[in-house]
């Protein structure tokens, strides 16, 4: 319309006015309107070129700006502002060759003197990995102030020289120039990624001694380098200390609790960003949600899910991810598939993440239905996605059709099986009781079985009271020597049960003297709108009452039939002190707690960190039996409803 009115009043010739109707088309990314607008104009000046140029760079028509610039070169001299938004142009597009060239012409043309252009040829160079050329621009400054000095450090930092950038910083502080905020960020920025606390609590004096402490960017800085080199604690004390706190602080002390494992602690300062009326954005909840589904605290991911919806009518596709992921975890999959439901764009990630959702909860029908359905939509799957419905498949003793997705993998999809391929075809057959064509496939692999394979079929082993191919098995993980202390107790859990104390010894031995250590069990509940955690290291107000509770219902249980499976007993006790063991294990503590504290007939939800044992999943089947309740129960693999006795999973855990 004002386009219109220039036209009709008689102004269209005038250079002002064109100017003002190229940035007007260009800011509205009318590219087309921009160029035919410069095209009428008959009196073009250096400003008019400029406007069109870095229109078309802002709206990423790459190619034809530089068209335009060579154009340009042909008719008129460019000024500094031309040659600055090439250059910057060559930097985003880490065009080496046409950055060269725009060097070779400020050479020539006497513009290397300028601070601005300097400074972008440092950044250009570093963005194509030339160190080199970068330290040249450097060195031929005839000023060389803390703009020049940053981007030169960056460019070292940013290429992995770390040292190479001390180095630099020491001869900055030399050469008297004042090093600014952004300076003490890129050092705190390398200190993160050096793990060097040390280097970084110097610089945090530094900071404090020159006041850029100040400065949001650097406290920020702070809290990501001591939460992830360790230093919880000063992390935390420097956010609580902070003037003024941005999003980006209350995130960085977030994921800094949940870094360090503090989940509960990560979990309030989140809770006090929303009391101070803090808008969380998606970086939040990308910390937050992934928080939730680990310790299944259903009731705050709902309130997450609940800001979101006050913010946004259309959920952004990685956080509809993550609220997928978390609902499934949570146990509540009718969330999760609403979730999907509710999603416009859908990608590999979501259509996984439901397949996932499926397979833990032991749905193999439905997470196959879910993979052909991804299928149909065009989405193909990754080898992510093949993991989860092979899983889905294993729990749902569905073999035929997991293994006919496994041959599908490199016929169809082009996609080479990986090592978790092959170990979620070894538990498949394992799983339903298939444990010599599980060995001869272990043995017939293109790839050399790690020890999370011989692992998946060493636990079959035991479940299936196979004797011959589980001691085979042991020696092959005791042959590896691995890390993960979690092997070495499912050997020594094998030779437990068979009474070979002697070898139970020798394991643990050799864990102790190779200074592993064993990942404690313990399973968790809320209650009340609190977490209580049951387990080695955690003492809980009512635990007691549970325990004793827990040994009434023993007795109740062994009426009805049960009869302890003594053999899961991993220590030389006598027959009376194993029943107590059994009964202490902490999922069956969390869910007398449970019973003691809910109403009758409220179902309960309890999550461990480690698989259930086989006892106490015969347990809790008489449990619910005895008590009508549901009791869901997430171990380390899946979910597991337990109701009138019976098992969601089948016995397929």
């Amino acid at each position: 319309m004002v386009h219109g009115l220039v036209n009709k009043v008689g102004i269209e010739k005038d250079r002002l006015v064109n100017n003002g109707l190229i940035a007007m088309y260009c800011k509205f990314q009318d590219v087309a309107n921009a160029r035919r607008v410069f095209n009428t104009m008959v009196d073009r000046g250096v400003v008019s070129w400029n406007t069109l140029i870095d229109g078309l760079f802002q709206s990423g028509a790459l190619a034809e700006a530089f068209e335009m610039f060579q154009e340009m070169l042909r008719t008129l001299r460019p000024d500094i502002v031309t040659v600055t938004i090439a250059l910057r142009a060559s930097c985003q597009m880490k065009d080496t060759r046409r950055g060269r060239s725009i060097h070779g012409y400020l050479v020539r043309n006497g513009h290397e003197c300028d601070a601005i252009v300097d400074n972008m040829l440092i950044h250009l160079y570093s963005n194509c990995g030339n160190l080199k050329a970068c330290r040249r621009v450097f060195d031929q400054l005839a000023n060389q102030g803390p703009a020049s000095w940053n981007t030169l450090l960056i460019a070292n930092f940013r290429r992995g020289c770390f040292g190479e950038g001390i180095r630099l910083f020491g001869l900055m502080r030399r050469s008297l120039i004042e090093p600014d905020s952004v300076t003490v960020v890129t050092l705190i920025s390398a200190c993160t990624q050096l793990a060097d606390r040390a280097q970084g609590r110097l610089l945090h004096g530094y900071a404090i001694k020159t006041g850029v402490v100040r400065n949001n960017f650097v406290g920020n800085a702070l809290i990501d380098m001591y939460s992830k080199c360790g230093g919880l604690e000063d992390a935390l004390r420097e956010f609580e200390e902070m003037d003024k706190r941005d999003v980006v602080s209350w995130n960085s002390a977030i994921s800094g609790c949940f870094v360090g494992g503090n989940f509960s602690q990560g979990l309030e300062i989140f809770r006090r960003m929303n009391a101070e009326g803090v808008p969380p954005d998606t970086t939040t909840m990308l910390t937050v949600l992934p928080a939730c589904s680990f310790l299944a605290a259903k009731r705050l991911g709902k309130s997450v899910h609940s800001s979101i919806l006050r913010t946004t009518t259309e959920l952004d596709l990685p956080v509809g991810n993550a609220l997928i992921e978390m609902y499934s975890k949570c146990g509540s999959l009718g969330h999760s598939v609403r979730v999907f439901d509710s999603m416009r764009t859908k990608d590999v990630v979501t259509w996984t993440a439901l397949v996932s959702a499926y397979g833990m909860h032991g749905l193999g029908k439905q997470a196959l239905k879910a993979f052909m359905d991804m299928e149909v939509a065009g989405i193909p799957p990754d080898h992510v996605t093949f993991v989860a419905v092979i899983y889905a498949c294993s729990h749902s003793g569905l073999v035929e059709e997991g293994f006919s997705l496994f041959n599908r993998m490199e016929k169809d999809y082009k996609t080479t099986p990986k090592i978790e391929h092959y170990a979620c075809a070894v538990d498949l057959l394992s799983r339903s009781g298939k444990l010599p064509e599980a060995e001869s496939f272990i043995l017939g692999m293109p790839l050399e079985p790690d020890v999370g394979i011989w692992g998946a079929l060493l636990s079959s082993c035991r479940n299936n009271n196979e004797t011959k191919i589980a001691e085979r098995a042991a020696k092959r993980i005791m042959g590896l020597r691995s890390d993960n202390t979690g092997y070495y107790v499912l050997v020594s859990n094998l030779y437990a049960s068979a009474g070979k104390w002697n070898l139970v010894g020798d394991i643990r031995g050799s864990i102790k003297s190779r200074g592993l250590r064993k990942d404690p069990g313990y399973s968790w509940i809320e209650v009340g709108r609190r977490m209580r955690v049951f387990g080695a290291g955690h003492s809980v107000e009512g635990s007691r009452e549970a325990y004793q509770f827990l040994e009434k219902l023993t007795v109740l249980m062994e009426e009805e039939g049960y009869v302890p499976d003594r053999k899961l007993v991993l220590h030389d006790v006598e027959e009376d002190e194993k029943r107590q063991a059994l009964c202490g294990h902490s999922e069956r503590l969390a869910i007398a707690f449970g019973l003691l504290n809910t109403k009758t007939g409220t179902s309960l939800q309890v999550m461990k960190n480690l698989r259930v044992c086989g006892d106490c999943h015969t347990a809790i089947k008489y449990i619910s039996k005895i008590t009508q309740r549901e009791l869901l129960v997430r171990d380390a693999n899946r979910f597991h409803l337990f109701k009138d006795g019976a098992c969601s999973c089948g016995d397929r855990w």
